[in-house]
């Protein structure tokens, strides 16, 4: 095989084509730096390259495979791997097709424990010390299940064919690897309030499955209903615990008591009617989700209007592409201060809707009774931003897309803050609701941790 490496020629050679190591030897080569070629880097015009500080060349085309007289006992994966001009492993395999793996990509995903610790998963090799143009002097196909590369400071790096593959750069892996981490979602409408079907809270202390199919119904769904719930405080506490913990706000460290006081700076502590709204369109990073356990009940009113936000969007673009393209762009500022645990002071500017890098639907961010009466738009964007929140209004509030419910004391209701839009009807009396607060970041890092123990599919 012809090296090539900053004005360096060398031609190296072992019987007929690469030579198979066997598995056993190659767990003392594996990554080992003590190895007899030590390929020096200093500038030459030899084998075209320039003169002074020359870059790394790329080798030339070699397909190394396995020989017939070694084969061995088990059918090999790899058929054949080939150092390519372009700066890519080429990776041909027994099955049809070729992925290819760049060098820089290779040697900074090295796996040995010099480079990475097997315990933590943490990379362990730094950038400095990666050359963008590395290429590897060496190839090889061990038992047809692995490539090993030899790179210019005799480094050994192996990769196994799962592992690559796993990991393939081709259109088709990458689309099956995003359509696998996609969240599969569930739009609903007004009909949902006969499909919320309650479970009851001591499963959901008691058995974990119970619980990972609770909050994924939320992850899918956006919401779900729980009974049987203690009417008395620190019962969210108590189910978040059994994930993680409650998101801190400016309303407390833990669960925060709703009910009706004199000389609030909050319309939710009055009996008035909160319209639909997300909760904390002021904070940077709203929380995902929204815990409400009804202690005790309203005498008088206090039914929860709950919509898909996600369902909603999608129908506003379908029926007025400008006004969803005006909700998605136009800066929104939503500011709420006043004093709870803390003093506070809150004001964030963002679009209602927010989208992800595929146009997909994300995030609604969405307190019409917070929103500021400060615009930073022309003027002339002002009356279209009105007319396309007019048609976002008649969306929400539309009876097929309302569920309208009346919370039970002794019922905790759990939804999706960036995409359930919830409200609350005027009441009288005494009703308590305790509301809560969580990060999805934990949730779904609960989920995965479940999948992952139990092999479950997403």
């Amino acid at each position: 095989m012809a090296l090539l490496t900053r004005g360096v020629a060398r031609i190296i050679t072992s019987g007929q084509a690469t030579k198979l190591v066997s598995t056993t030897s190659m767990k003392s080569l594996s990554c080992g730096r003590g190895l007899p070629l030590n390929v020096s880097r200093m500038a030459s015009s030899a084998g075209g390259c320039s003169g002074g500080k020359a870059e790394m060349c790329q080798p030339s085309h070699r397909w190394f495979s396995t020989p017939a007289a070694e084969s061995v006992r088990t059918a090999p994966v790899i058929e054949k791997a080939r150092l390519d001009l372009g700066g890519v492993v080429e990776v041909e395999w027994s099955s049809g097709g070729v992925s290819s793996f760049p060098y820089v990509w290779l040697r900074d995903n090295c796996q040995c424990p010099d480079c990475h610790s097997a315990t933590t998963g943490f990379r362990c090799v730094m950038i400095k010390d990666i050359d963008p143009s590395i290429a590897p002097v060496m190839a090889e196909v061990v038992d047809g299940k692995s490539i090993q590369l030899e790179w210019p400071d005799g480094h050994r790096s192996e990769f196994d064919w799962q592992w690559l593959q796993d990991r393939s750069f081709t259109r088709e892996a990458r689309e099956q690897r995003r359509e696998a981490k996609r969240r599969k979602l569930h739009l609903w409408g007004s009909e949902q309030l006969q499909k919320l079907q309650p479970v009851d809270f001591e499963a959901l202390m008691t058995d974990e499955m119970a619980l990972y199919e609770f909050f994924n119904t939320i992850d899918t769904t956006g919401l779900a209903l729980t009974s049987n719930v203690p009417c008395e405080v620190g019962q969210q506490q108590r189910l978040a615990e059994r994930i993680a913990y409650l998101r801190p706000t400016h309303y407390g460290l833990h669960e925060s008591s709703v009910y009706s006081k004199p000389n609030t700076s909050n319309l939710a502590f009055t009996g008035q009617r909160l319209h639909c709204h997300t909760d904390m369109p002021q904070y940077s990073f709203p929380a995902g989700i929204l815990l409400l356990h009804c202690v005790k009940e309203a005498e008088e009113g206090g039914e929860n209007e709950l919509i898909d936000g996600y369902r909603a969007a999608y129908q506003l673009k379908e029926i007025d592409p400008e006004a969803f393209r005006t909700l998605t762009t136009t800066p929104v500022s939503f500011a709420m201060h006043g004093k709870d645990y803390i003093r506070y002071d809150l004001e964030k500017t963002r679009p209602i809707i927010s989208l992800n890098a595929e146009g997909e639907v994300e995030r609604i961010c969405y307190a019409n009774q917070l929103r500021s009466g400060l615009m930073d738009v022309p003027v002339e964007r002002v009356q279209p931003f009105y007319r396309a929140m007019r048609a976002w209004d008649d969306i929400l509030y539309h009876p097929d897309n309302c569920i309208l419910t009346k919370l039970n004391a002794g019922e905790m209701v759990v939804f999706d803050n960036w995409r359930l839009i919830h409200g609350r009807r005027g009441f009288q009396g005494g009703r308590h609701v305790q509301t809560a607060y969580m990060d999805w970041d934990e949730v779904r890092s609960f989920l995965g941790v479940v999948r992952r123990e139990r092999n479950l599919k997403n």
